[in-house]
């Protein structure tokens, strides 16, 4: 699910440690434990600021944005 949102020119091979053990926290999270997307993304957006590098934060929400749309996890809150 990650690969497949990641850019044409990315691999999962490229992205950092902490920034995949993050983005698969916000998924399991917002999949199996019906966290609201929202806080599931802001969670690790603070923890990536925190631990990761300036640009984590942005790369990281974009992935899960992706993911969201994809399992229109958006669509779930409005109902």
């Amino acid at each position: 699910m990650i690969e497949k949102n990641l850019k044409e020119n990315w691999s999962l091979n490229r992205v950092s440690k902490i920034n995949l053990s993050l983005i698969k926290i916000a998924i399991y999270e917002m999949l199996y434990k019906q966290v609201p997307y929202k806080v599931a993304i802001n969670e690790v957006i603070e923890l990536a600021k925190r631990y990761s590098d300036e640009s984590a934060p942005v790369f990281i929400n974009g992935i899960l944005a992706s993911v969201v749309k994809d399992k229109n996890l958006d669509k779930k809150v409005e109902q």
